[in-house]
């Protein structure tokens, strides 16, 4: 019975380690060609919605110069896009409108490379609904929001 506990108990430990390492891959940067990273990733509810995104402790560290949302399944509509630096300033940012599965923004200039971004808050509406969902029809809209590092810090 020992035995079996201390295997067990190796055997645990070894798989959450695992599974911890590999968490922390998935919070390092993706980089993209041309100095974009993505940031965030966030799932739409089928409601009109507004949705605060914390950026982490490594990404509010960098400095970017711009920003661009990709849509990488469903469809929805972003209304608007309000960045808020570290200094206290906020941004409002205008864009297209409706973005579908691999579908992105134009890049939206930030004002300052000099800042720092505390959070983006969205506002949109995703389009479809549950019962569409539910027969695969539509599927909830995942909305990655990508950030470009400034040419003299690639």
């Amino acid at each position: 019975m020992v035995a079996f506990l201390r295997t067990f108990l190796r055997t645990f430990l070894l798989g959450t380690l695992v599974i911890l390492t590999l968490n922390g891959c998935n919070s390092t940067p993706k980089v993209e060609k041309d100095g974009w990273v993505k940031i965030a990733t966030k799932t739409a509810n089928f409601k009109s919605e507004e949705d605060v995104v914390d950026i982490n402790n490594y990404f509010s560290k960098q400095k970017y110069d711009a920003l661009k949302l990709t849509c990488t399944q469903g469809t929805v509509n972003i209304k608007d896009i309000n960045v808020s630096y570290a200094d206290g300033k906020n941004q409002s940012l205008q864009t297209l409108g409706v973005l579908t599965a691999d579908s992105s923004t134009r890049p939206l200039v930030l004002n300052t490379k000099e800042q720092t971004i505390n959070k983006i808050t969205l506002s949109y509406k995703s389009l479809g609904n549950l019962a569409l969902n539910a027969a695969g029809v539509t599927k909830k809209a995942k909305i990655e929001i990508w950030a470009r590092k400034p040419k003299e810090t690639n």
